[in-house]
Order: structure tokens, then sequence, then C-alpha cells
């Protein structure tokens, strides 16, 4: 249970406290940036907010009434962004490994531009925006103010297109770039329904088994590939193969059929235990996770019921007493199909708010967060809906698309890749020769895409 109320130094460093995951002064910068424009009063109560969701999730005192297992509120997804970038830095045992990955980098690399905002007309008023009414889509309006930073250090000269109330939408920005004026629209794929809707279904699958755990007092892990959509999976199949293997009383189960492969097995907690005598560790966490399976997998699917200790702070485990762990990839050809999302429809939406009167770019950024035979199928329909694209008459000059590609491992704090591809569809020069909107300078680079089966020089902080 929680206390009433938070400690007096819940959301501060203490003086001559170290950094813990270390000094980020370009998170720092672009942190303070959107905490200065929100003001000090605001921001301590949409904080707070985000902190008492998330400790409560924690320790299951409040349910996602959604049904996905989140930690945070969609109504203000940009406070939860904000409480992440501070915490790493400034009370970093309040920082969420798994999703921090994923807003680090973009705070970051705005807060490295700063010298370059006040170049760019309304950007202000756009950050203002995406702090206020547009808060609960935050990603939209953060990748809009990586792409006009990027023209900006180009040397273009860049303004935010202004809203005109009663108007349909036009395009973001207007640039110049040696005297030719260009409009360019941006678009941010999400992850999608389907996505989610999959995590849903492991955890109803899951669930029931591992409630059939508990009562054993055996620590079980499961590894299951599945071979079918989770849809077509009867609602009893873990549940099933566990009672099989409880009932057995051997160390483990082997199967395969129709729908899946598995194995479950006794799980040896005392790796994890061991390391816990030394000190509490964050949950959830990597370095957890690979304590707990013995392995670490990138963009992992775990589905964990435990009986645990927490310490003083329910973000760290203190002790684990018992385990039901289950690990899947879901890769069936239908899977990989949907979960491989084009961007047809978005790329349609920004050509048609582009202007008949002045060539035109189009950027569309994705998250990459996927099995590398998914980020292939997905560049496969990419590049088939780029070929067949038709403009309709609008001077579309240049498409843009940008991967992004975060991660948290047990070795760093945060971690990225970013892709980026282009497509001429006239005879224009390139107005943009920027090649990252998130990556620092220091960043190597290489050709090819971060999926290819080329080693990564993945971007990892100092």
């Amino acid at each position: 249970m929680l206390l009433p109320e938070f400690p007096p130094h819940m959301f501060e460093r203490l003086p001559d406290e170290p950094f813990h995951y270390g000094d980020f002064p370009d998170l720092s910068a672009g942190v303070s940036y959107f905490r200065d424009l929100m003001g000090l009063e605001e921001w301590k109560e949409r904080r707070e907010t985000a902190a008492w969701r998330f400790y409560r999730s924690l320790v299951g005192e409040q349910e996602d009434a959604s049904g996905k297992g989140r930690f945070y509120g969609l109504e203000d997804l940009f406070g939860w962004y904000l409480f992440l970038g501070e915490a790493l830095t400034d009370h970093p045992q309040n920082y969420e490994v798994s999703y921090g990955c994923r807003v680090v980098p973009i705070l970051a690399a705005i807060g490295r531009n700063l010298e370059l905002i006040p170049l760019i007309g309304g950007f202000e008023q756009r950050a203002r925006r995406l702090i206020g009414r547009e808060r609960s889509q935050p990603n939209g309006g953060l990748f809009e103010l990586l792409v006009a930073l990027a023209y900006a250090r180009d040397g273009a000269k860049v303004s935010f297109k202004p809203e005109e109330p009663g108007r349909a939408k036009a395009y973001d920005l207007d640039v110049e770039v040696h005297g030719t004026s260009w409009a360019v629209e941006c678009k941010r794929l999400e992850s999608g329904e389907y996505v989610e809707s999959e995590r849903a279904r492991k955890r109803e699958l899951w669930m029931p088994a591992a409630r059939l755990i508990i009562p054993s007092s055996r620590s079980v892990y499961a590894n299951v590939d599945f071979s079918v959509e989770l849809s077509d999976i009867p609602d009893d199949y873990l549940f099933r193969h566990v009672s099989e293997f409880l009932r057995s009383g051997k160390n483990s189960k082997l199967w395969s059929d129709d729908h899946a492969s598995g194995v479950i097995g006794d799980l040896d907690l005392a790796p994890l235990q061991t390391a816990l005598k030394a000190g509490y560790i964050l949950y959830p966490g990597p370095i957890y996770n690979k304590l707990l399976t013995g392995t670490y997998i990138r963009y992992d699917e775990l589905n964990t019921l435990q009986k645990v200790k927490h310490a003083e702070n329910p973000h760290f485990i203190d002790r684990v007493y018992q385990a039901a762990v289950l690990r899947t990839r879901s890769m069936s050809e239908g899977a990989i199909e949907k979960k491989a999302r084009d961007f047809k429809r978005k790329l349609a939406e920004a050509n048609q708010q582009l202007p008949d009167d002045r060539p035109g770019v189009i950027h569309i950024g994705l998250e990459a967060l996927g099995d590398d035979r998914i980020e292939l199928r997905r560049y496969e329909k990419i590049m088939n809906t780029i070929n067949e694209f038709d403009p309709k008459g609008k001077p579309l000059s240049f498409i843009y698309w940008h991967y992004f590609a975060p991660e948290a491992s047990p070795e760093e704090t945060w971690a990225v890749d970013e892709t980026f591809q282009w497509r001429g569809i006239r005879r224009d020069k390139r107005p943009l020769s920027q090649t990252s909107l998130v990556l620092p300078p220091q960043a190597e680079g290489r050709d090819g895409m971060h999926w290819d089966g080329t080693a990564n020089n993945t971007f990892r902080v100092p």
C-alpha cells in the first residue's frame, strides 16, 4: 500500500547526490524548455498526477480501464513524457526505462538545438499547443518540431504555418532554401490497434494459467512461439498446457501443434535472488527481466505474475518468492502482415494538405519496434506504396520517412537506431541534406536499414 503522500524530496536530487544514470545536458535543456513554457505550478500538478498514476499501477491500486496494462494516463500523455525526461536525471528512482527510452532521445534532440528555436517562426506557439490542448496526442507535434529543427540546422528559413480556424487543415511548415519556397507536411504513424490487441490477448490467455500456477508454489517459465494469429488461439490453450505440466510431475513439457510450439518448465529464481541480496533492483526493467529469465531480448514480450516484497519505493523489488513468466513470439504470416503497417493513408492525407502553387515535401515518422521480419515486410509495403503513389496533380517533390528504434537494455539506460530514407518524385534539388532528426552529430551511421542483418552502430549514451 502506498503512503498517503509522497516524500518531501520525491522529485529532486539531494545536494551532492550523484547522477544515478548519468548527466544528460541536452535532455535537461529539452525538459526545461517545455517546463518553462508550462509554468512551475502547472508542471508540479501534472507531474504529481503522472507519478500517482504510475505508482498506483505498480502496486495494483489502479487498473488500466483500457485493459492494456498502461502505467500512464492518455489524458496527459505529454505530462508522462516530461515526467520521464525529468526523472532520468533529477529523480531517477521514478524513471521507467522501457517507455523512457522512447521519449528521452526526442526531448534530448530538442534540447540540443535550443539556439535554433528563436530562428523558427511559430515554434513556441506550436510547442504551447503541444503541451496544452494536444497533451493527449503529443507524438505528431513532437515530430513536427524535430523536422523544423532539422531544416533550421541545414540553414533554411523555417516557420510554422499558422492555424486558420474554420478552414481545412493545411500543411505544417513554410521552408525557404536558396530562394526556393517549399511547403512541408509532417505525419506520425502510430503503432496501431493490432499490436495493442495482441498484448491484451496475451494477458487473456496467460492470466488464468498463471493463477493456476501460484497455488502450486512453483516458479514456472513458458516460452511460446505462436504460428497462428492470437485471435485464433482457443481461450483455454495455455491453461490446458500449464495444467498438464503441473499434473505431470515433470520438470518440463515440450509441445508443437497447429497453434504454436512451446516449452514450459520450472524457473530457477536463484540468480535473481542472489542479485537481490546485494540490493534492490528496478522493476519493470531489462536488468530484472534478464536475471529472471536468463536472457535479454530486444523488444521482449513478457507477461509476469509474481509474489514479491517491494522496497520502500515500490518501483524496486526487495525479494522475489515466486514467478510465473510467459515469453512469446507472434510471427504468423497474418500477424506479420498486420503489424507491418504501411503509411499509404498517411501519405495520401499529407499530399492532400499540400498547396498547388509551390513544391511540396512530406515527412513521415514511425517507431520500428518489431522483429526484423516485421520491419522488412513494412519496408516492402512502403516501397510498393511509394512506387505506385499518384500525387494527383500536386507538385510533390520529395517524400522522406524516418524510422526510430529506441531500446533500453541491461547495459544502457537508453539507446536508439534511426533509419532515414527518401524518394524524389520530381527532378528538384533536395531541400534537406540532414539525415537524422534525433541522433546527435557524433553518432556513427552506415548505409542500409537497421533491420537488414548488418551489425548496427546503435547510438548509445556516453
